[in-house]
């Protein structure tokens, strides 16, 4: 019985210190867990000296009931450690999860294209499923880490296979579904001259404002939407500068990213051996402050340069990989919660873009040379600009746990780019070369679940939305779309 004791001491030793001991770093159990379990030993010990000092006939007996119940005793123990593991590895690690089922109704009219005829597509019921893990947790006081995994996918998204399709796909082995969302870690230095942060990582550079307010969540991204709506790898540094300015939540940022990494394709850590790909970095600057005398509000100045983009002319049915120039961005974002206790939330952005071509093309699908928003032998600089404004009304009506209403308007001019390839919708509306209109009503069920009507007509007045490769003219493209989501988070 004392080996018996033993080994689950031994076990308990060992359980203390690996719960993070593949990370060599040592995880304190509670104190009062630590204490609850060396009680419960000691009154194990007792019993089993109690056992072993049996001599009667009643004593034997007794001795022979107690194994029975001294396993049940030691399991329970082993729950206990369980539990303490459990704890402590929450204590840690904050987890969430959200999971939104979409269903959408669409009718998109094409132009002709390459000598084809137009066309019109639709899909009268186009289901996805998105699942998000969300993590976070405060490794010490003055560094903290956040993450975010996601699985985006079709209803029963797979090609006329028979047997191997989307009805079996997570129980056959096959390519991971998973991807890495976000992941940074923010560092925030002691003894600082004045106050700084480093975020590094990849970065919280999707949905940002005014986003939350349709997707009835709190700010989700640093950057103003219409200008930068996606995945982002790099370091940003944050001044704060409320001390200085007497404006709340006031600061500037310097970011760096890259949004293409040139590699060789045997060893993926080498630049690409015939080096003929410059990288794309991404150099930002933002200031935000909340508006002096408006509460809850957020004015946000945006400037950011991408250098070396790169041109791919299977994008335009053609041949051909080069660098083919830079690009600029300015942007103003102004935003208002519940201005003057209206229930309404306002906001405006506008952005303005500016080409700087390197005279390097591809070639298209009729064998033209094709550069940075030039079709032809040209390599004319353009600049292009945006607006995108709306309103959200919250409903005072407690019964239906107060619904929103909401309306979002956009336009881009003839050249207008930016960089919001990760829209959450299944077009990049704020792409659009042309006018879109969003309307949406949004009804909460509970604090965790809600659903979302919604409703976007796009004109298209011009070709290449969203593509900075290429000048095709003018459009008579346009596209509706009918939605209905529901959205759980927990």
């Amino acid at each position: 019985m004392k080996k018996i004791l033993l080994t689950a001491g031994a076990l308990l030793a060992w359980t203390s210190c690996a719960v993070a001991g593949a990370g060599g770093q040592t995880v304190a159990i509670p104190v009062e867990d630590y204490k609850a379990i060396l009680e419960r030993l000691d009154t194990l010990q007792k019993r089993v000296d109690q056992m072993e000092k049996a001599e009667s006939p009643s004593g034997k007996a007794t001795a022979a009931a107690m194994p029975s119940k001294l396993a049940k005793d030691v399991e329970t123990i082993y729950d206990t450690l369980d539990k303490v593991e459990t704890k402590t590895l929450k204590d840690r690690i904050n987890l969430g999860a959200e999971l939104r089922t979409r269903a959408d109704f669409f009718k998109l009219k094409n132009d002709a294209n390459f000598g084809g005829a137009g066309s019109v597509e639709h899909n009268d019921n186009h289901w996805t499923n998105r699942f998000r893990l969300n993590l976070d947790s405060e490794i010490r006081k003055n560094l903290l880490f956040t993450g975010r995994i996601t699985a985006y996918k079709n209803f029963a998204n797979s090609d006329n296979n028979t047997f191997a399709n989307d009805s079996n796909a997570a129980h056959l082995p096959g390519d991971s579904g998973l991807k890495l969302d976000r992941a940074y870690v923010d560092w925030i230095p002691e003894g600082m001259p004045v106050p700084l942060a480093f975020t590094f990582g990849r970065h919280p550079s999707s949905e940002g404002p005014p986003s939350e307010l349709k997707e009835n969540r709190l700010r989700q991204s640093t950057y103003p939407s219409l200008l930068f709506d996606g995945e982002a790898d790099g370091v940003v540094a944050t001044v704060g500068l409320e001390r200085y300015l007497g404006w709340k939540n006031s600061g500037i940022r310097f970011a760096w990213g890259k949004a293409y990494q040139d590699t060789n394709t045997s060893v993926s850590y080498m630049d690409n051996a015939g080096g003929m790909y410059d990288d794309t970095n991404i150099y930002a600057m933002f200031f935000e402050t909340e508006i002096p005398g408006v509460r809850d509000s957020l004015l946000v100045l945006s400037a950011l340069q991408a250098s070396d983009l790169v041109g791919d002319g299977t994008y335009v049915g053609g041949t051909g990989k080069a660098d083919i120039g830079d690009m600029t961005l300015y942007g103003l974002h102004v935003q208002a919660n519940n201005l003057m206790d209206s229930g309404f939330d306002l906001f405006f952005s506008s952005g303005l873009n500016k080409t700087d071509p390197s005279g390097n093309t591809v070639t298209d699908a009729y064998g033209r040379p094709t550069g940075l928003m030039n079709t032809g032998a040209n390599t004319d600089e353009h600049s292009g600009w945006a607006i995108h404004t709306g309103l959200r009304y919250n409903i005072p009506y407690k019964p239906w746990n107060n619904p929103k209403i909401g309306f979002e308007y956009n336009h881009g001019s003839d050249n207008w780019f930016s960089f919001t390839w990760g829209s959450a919708e299944l077009y990049n509306k704020l792409a659009t070369r042309g006018d879109a209109y969003d309307f949406y009503y949004i009804q909460p069920f509970n604090d965790n679940l809600f659903g979302r009507l919604g409703y976007t007509h796009i004109d298209y007045n011009y070709t290449n939305s969203g593509m900075h490769l290429g000048d095709f003219g003018d459009s008579t493209a346009e596209l509706d779309n009918l939605y209905f989501l529901l959205d759980v988070r927990f």
